[in-house]
């Protein structure tokens, strides 16, 4: 293929000269090449990069998502480095015009990318990380660039010097860039390997939003004194400086209030309209634009701006959302060229990867011993705190992008940029597969004892975890706390938690509420939970012990801190309160049922019990009914039931359902062996209670649909196992009709449209 790309030396100076054909060709047909052509090219450019990036993503599936490694082996294998050796090629498909279309998008990528990432840091959160997560914060900033320094000056006096053609001056600018570490890249590696709200996890993003903070502070101060210092004329350099200044004011006292009337606006739950979007899109390049006349690098304006942009829906992961697509697949390829195409192996040496590594080791033993001596010292385990050490050392593509910033600002070498990139994509992967090794292993839960309704003793107090995710759950929720509270005796445990999604990049929490919330100030909708779950305690103290929680946590894996919780405090009873039949509910509802050290309960409130807290006990009639198959789930039902008929106002039906014989339905004669135990010591137990009990024969389905039908609305509250043994008659076909399975063929049958109750439903799951 013909080179377009000329040189001619004139006055000792190298002139390129390339003949500008337009931006788009003919066609093959009309005898013009369209690789001499910017558009035809580009879009080659982009395909390929993205085809060998999917490519490497399908041969790396087996071993996991290593997205970061991906796109630079993409890169690299367009690069010189490896397909590049190829002269012709390099001259066809890296012709010097094409690379200026590359690095301009490449330059957009990075404006986008640092706008989005940095509006989604809430930097109110800092206030909440508590004292380790500053110390660790202000120490992580300190020691790896302390440390990195002093290993320069070492290599450069003990090692004979640098890598070769590396100044002293540029080696000890590299360990300064290898010292920082990104909040972003932290919070999406935890976010793919669905560790978010471990605690490792988030001590380490608290962590790193207090070192962010403190990096960025100090490197945009360093550019601006290095660059107003420069100037020969000092009143120049005080006019820079205010006008840099008066950026800052106009970003936070006139843009950030735009955006804040752009979010009253937009009702709740509704994304931006596309005329705001082009208002933030302004906002933006107005923004860079100004740091650009004022000397400052083009995206300081898009980090200050992105600061100040509102943490809360639409803004924030709103933004995100809205931009991503145009960012990661069209954006990011041009990036990803630009990186292969400055990514050299060919001048490198063994005594210079030694060298480098050196440092690069150094650093990042530095980040380790940073975070978990501090960590050791305040008393958080030993694994936990060097997972902690190594998370802080994963690196990604942002950290890539500041790596390329300071290359294109000459700060930085070609040479010490591939050396740099090279090391953070091999070190962040082994790191990424040893913490998601140490965290499998760490996160096994093996009670030493069978956590179960069923096997805790009858004098025993009963330890349940409730969790629900809206204020309304909240008086359902003490319903049925109500209804387990024992009339005498041990008191009732319950730990009661609140889940909240993690909306935007903000810190997943798990919040202990061990205060009482104060009067004299309006209470948040959170307090508000609290408070009525404290309130509910003090009218029983002698009956009922609650302990409050606040789960901040992404939808994936919000049931962490349920069954973290659930394992701590030993509780026998899990009870999952729905107040509708969302996806993601249906998704907690499975991981619980899947990954809880203890039995659960799914409570479908559909308003049939009511509120306690204003109608005396005494007045009150609630009629519940169990219905008994048989299996471990049913014995689970049955086991809570009879905790729950010891409440005075509570009167208890137990429906056993029978074969046509008269006999248990189930095949296993293990389980109808415990089944029939379990039922006579509960009638021998029960005799002179206020318990209804009945056994019905069924047949088919429909004969038990039609029982239900019949007499479903005669209870308040309908309790059933969850899982039955397979192929039974009675229950054939309904599995077919699902449409929660969560809650097993009849807990999904009794909310079904098929029946049209309107009783409030109780699956229990061993």
């Amino acid at each position: 293929m013909e080179n377009i790309t000329k040189t001619y030396k004139y006055g000792g100076v190298d002139w390129i000269c390339e003949t500008w054909l337009g931006p788009s060709s003919m066609g093959i047909a009309h005898g013009e090449n369209p690789m001499k052509f910017a558009l035809p090219l580009l879009l080659l450019q982009i395909s390929m990069v993205s085809l060998l990036s999917m490519f490497f993503q399908f041969l790396l599936r087996p071993f996991g998502k290593f997205e970061f490694l991906t796109q630079i082996l993409a890169g690299i294998c367009l690069g010189p480095s490896i397909i590049g050796r190829n002269k012709q090629y390099m001259s066809t498909f890296f012709y010097t015009r094409s690379m200026y279309i590359i690095e301009s998008f490449e330059a957009i990528c990075f404006l986008f990318i640092s706008y989005i990432t940095t509006c989604q840091i809430d930097t109110h959160m800092i206030k909440r990380v508590g004292k380790l997560a500053v110390i660790n914060g202000v120490i992580l900033f300190l020691v790896p660039f302390t440390w990195g320094q002093l290993t320069a000056m070492l290599i450069f006096k003990r090692l004979g010097g640098g890598p070769a053609g590396i100044s002293s001056v540029e080696f000890h600018d590299v360990a300064l860039v290898q010292s920082t570490m990104f909040f972003q890249v932290v919070y999406g590696v935890l976010s793919s390997l669905k560790m978010l709200n471990t605690e490792p996890g988030r001590l380490a993003l608290a962590s790193m939003m207090v070192h962010d903070c403190l990096s960025w502070c100090f490197f945009m101060i360093k550019i601006a004194l290095t660059r107003n210092t420069n100037l020969a004329d000092k009143n120049q350099a005080y006019f820079l400086s205010a006008a840099q200044m008066l950026m800052i004011v106009v970003i936070v006292y006139v843009f950030r209030p735009i955006m804040e009337w752009m979010m009253k606006r937009t009702p709740e739950g509704h994304s931006l309209k596309a005329s705001y979007l082009s208002v933030v899109y302004v906002l933006l390049f107005i923004s860079s634009l100004w740091s650009e006349f004022v000397g400052l690098p083009y995206f300081f304006g898009a980090v200050v701006l992105g600061l100040a942009t509102p943490k809360r829906p639409p803004f924030g992961t709103g933004l995100s959302e809205k931009m991503g697509c145009f960012i990661w697949y069209f954006l990011m390829p041009c990036f990803i060229i630009g990186i292969g195409y400055n990514i050299d192996l060919s001048p490198f040496s063994l005594g210079d990867f030694i060298r480098y590594e050196i440092l690069f080791g150094m650093v990042r033993f530095a980040k380790l011993v940073a975070i978990a001596l501090p960590s050791l010292y305040y008393g958080v385990p030993l694994w936990h705190a060097i997972l902690c050490g190594f998370i802080v050392n994963i690196q990604g593509i942002y950290d890539v992008q500041i790596y390329k910033q300071n290359f294109n600002y000459r700060t930085i070498s070609k040479k010490s940029f591939g050396a740099m990139a090279m090391s953070a994509m091999v070190n962040s992967t082994i790191f990424m597969v040893i913490v998601k090794k140490v965290y499998r292993t760490m996160s096994k839960r093996n009670p030493y004892k069978r956590r179960t309704v069923q096997h805790c003793r009858i004098e025993a107090p009963l330890r349940i975890l409730t969790c629900f995710r809206q204020r309304e759950a909240v008086r359902p929720v003490l319903d049925l706390v109500e209804l387990s509270r024992p009339a005498i005796g041990s008191p009732l445990s319950v730990f009661a938690v609140n889940l909240e999604e993690l909306n935007n990049h903000s810190l997943p929490l798990l919040i202990h509420h061990t205060q009482e919330i104060s009067p004299f100030i309006v209470p948040s909708p959170r307090d508000q939970i609290v408070k009525a779950f404290h309130n509910y305690e003090n009218n029983n103290p002698e009956t009922v012990l609650i302990e409050c929680f606040t789960s901040v946590a992404p939808r994936k894996t919000m049931h962490e801190d349920v069954c973290t919780i659930a394992f701590d405090q030993e509780t026998d009873l899990v009870v999952l309160t729905l107040d509708g039949i969302e996806s993601w509910e249906r998704l907690l509802c499975r991981n619980l049922l899947q990954t809880c050290p203890c039995s659960i309960a799914v409570f479908v409130d559909r308003g049939r019990l009511p509120d306690f807290r204003f109608v005396p006990i005494k007045k009150l009639c609630i009629t519940i009914c169990a219905v008994f198959i048989g299996g471990p789930d049913d014995r689970e039902m049955l086991a809570y039931a009879t905790r729950l008929a010891n409440h005075p106002s509570v009167k208890l039906h137990v429906f056993r359902l029978l074969d046509q014989n008269g006999v248990s339905p189930l095949l296993d004669m293990d389980e109808r062996n415990h089944d029939v135990r379990v039922i006579n010591m509960f009638r021998k137990d029960n005799s002179e209670n206020n318990i209804v009990f009945r056994e019905v024969r069924i047949e088919e389905a429909v004969e038990l649909m039609e029982l239900l039908r019949k007499e479903g609305d005669e209870f308040d509250v309908m309790m059933v196992g969850i899982r039955h043994e397979e192929d039974l008659l009675m229950l054939e076909g309904l599995s077919e009709w699902s449409n929660m399975k969560e809650l097993g063929e009849l807990g999904d049958l009794l909310i079904s449209t098929d029946l049209q109750l309107s009783v409030s439903v109780l699956a229990l799951h061993q």
